[in-house]
């Protein structure tokens, strides 16, 4: 590890009443983790007689190269099979959910199924609206006016006549994402105007067009985002932390409407802007086209004061949970269908996820939510990079709490094998998931008691690092 000093701490915490569970830590020097993982030696196991393995299946090796490094740097040893015996499982993209009654219950999975009710801009829109138009516009005010094409632009015909945008207010546009895309490809700006929904269908655009937020809130005259770290480790109960330290990205031209093509005056998406000739690459966390969200925090309190900066975070708290209620349903569900454990009404310990919450400040510094991320980029180009996305996620690892494995498993060890899916189909309800089972009511008390502990014992990990939990 970093140094001789943690060497000599504790790997393991053992408590009553909690299962024993490995420590993380991270060294004081970000730069120890830097270089790529294939060249990392795997460092010393703590547990005699029990191998500790990963799986990732990202075929790109940049954004999971840091948590492999954490990883390895703790002993644990890369499987190449996906049905491979393995502690955790650090999945790109959406997991397969037939995978999820397969897992024993020392495994952990960074994804939970149906995520992209959250992840598809589509379905973060159809849902947001939903609760809307249930709570009120007053109370879900933080998404700008979305429709999805191409099958709703009859309704945004509609919308731009009913506004009077007749092509003649500069200040009218359109900000247009393709479906399923990301670091910024193909998104465009269009100006407002009746022939906008001709020209979207005759584009053969598919995605969503979204109100451009005009008059953003501006510092040095560029445009910025912020970058949230979400961590929900269960859905019901719904349990979600957000995590102290993020990062604020900067567009990396002046900002203006004058000329909407301008990408790297509209789009603050670091993969975009990195490659512009205004891209300062400054490791001051305070300069640059790239900050510590902390570093944000301080300017924006000298901008608008104490009040108003306490303000603007309460909001970006109420809608990520928020957010996160909105879905909880759609992803009970899918916990139902797919966890034996959980369908039993079992607290949730196999499935965690961080999502990446991507959030805009307007002139008048409120916050408006962008989108929600699946796969929030863990590349590291700089020292900020390293420190920021290190100690989230070294302290995410301690706060989920990855438990010691049984003696005789590991990839080496032979003497366990994963059950078939028909054997875990076995534990899931007859109907489907429909629901838990309904115990008698000695049991349940019981596994109330239980999933208090669980939680509880989750809290105070997390409050030995960087994660605040947000709700309950």
């Amino acid at each position: 590890m970093a140094s001789s000093s943690q060497d000599q701490l504790p790997w393991v915490e053992e408590l009553p009443d909690e299962e024993p569970r490995l420590i993380f830590r991270v060294p004081s020097n970000p730069l120890e983790y830097k270089g790529s993982w294939q060249d990392r030696p795997i460092g010393r196991n703590p547990l005699d007689g029990i191998t500790l393995s990963y799986y990732n299946n990202s075929k790109t090796m940049h954004n999971s190269n840091i948590l492999q490094v954490i990883l390895r740097d703790h002993g644990f040893a890369r499987v190449e099979r996906p049905g491979a015996e393995w502690n955790i499982f650090w999945c790109a993209g959406q997991v397969d959910p037939c995978e999820l009654p397969l897992m024993k219950p020392h495994q952990r999975v960074n994804k939970f199924p149906k995520a992209n009710c959250l992840t598809l801009k589509a379905n973060l829109w159809t849902n947001y609206l939903r609760m809307r138009r249930r709570f009120g516009a007053d109370a879900f005010d933080f998404m700008p006016t979305t429709f999805l094409l191409p099958h709703q632009l009859s309704q945004l015909s509609e919308h731009i006549r009913a506004s009077g945008d007749d092509g003649t207010d500069p200040k009218a546009v359109w900000i247009v994402k393709p479906a399923a895309a990301y670091c910024g490809r193909g998104i465009s700006l269009h100006r407002s105007g009746p022939e906008l929904p001709q020209q979207l269908l005759g584009e053969g655009q598919r995605g969503v067009a979204s109100r451009y937020l005009d008059r953003p809130f501006l510092l040095d005259g560029l445009k910025s985002d912020i970058r949230i770290y979400v961590l929900v480790t269960s859905w019901h109960p719904l349990t979600v932390y957000q995590y102290g330290e993020g990062l604020a990205r900067f567009a990396t031209e002046p900002y203006t409407l004058d000329d909407i093509q301008g990408r790297c005056a509209h789009l603050t998406n670091y993969s975009l802007n990195k490659l512009s000739a205004g891209f300062v690459n400054d490791d001051s966390e305070a300069s640059g086209s790239k900050w510590s969200l902390a570093a944000f925090k301080q300017r924006l309190l000298r901008e608008v004061g104490e009040a108003r900066a306490s303000e603007v975070w309460r909001r970006v708290d109420d809608i990520v949970v928020k957010t996160m209620i909105g879905v909880e349903s759609i992803m009970v569900e899918g916990m139902q269908e797919y966890l034996p454990s959980y369908a039993r009404g079992e607290p949730n310990r196999q499935c965690f996820q961080v999502f990446g919450f991507d959030v805009m400040l307007d002139s008048d510094a409120k916050p408006w939510l962008l989108e929600v991320n699946l796969d929030p980029a863990l590349k590291t180009d700089s020292r900020l990079d390293l420190r920021v996305k290190s100690g989230m996620l070294v302290d995410l690892l301690n706060t989920i709490g990855v438990p010691v494995p049984p003696r005789g498993s590991g990839p080496a060890a032979g003497g366990t094998e994963r059950p078939t899916a028909q054997q875990a189909a076995s534990g899931l309800p007859e109907s489907g998931g429909s629901g838990p089972a309904q115990p008698e009511a000695e049991a349940l008390s019981q596994q109330e008691c239980e999933m208090l502990r669980h939680v509880n014992a989750e809290l105070r990990r997390s409050k030995q690092g960087g994660w605040r939990r947000l709700f309950p």
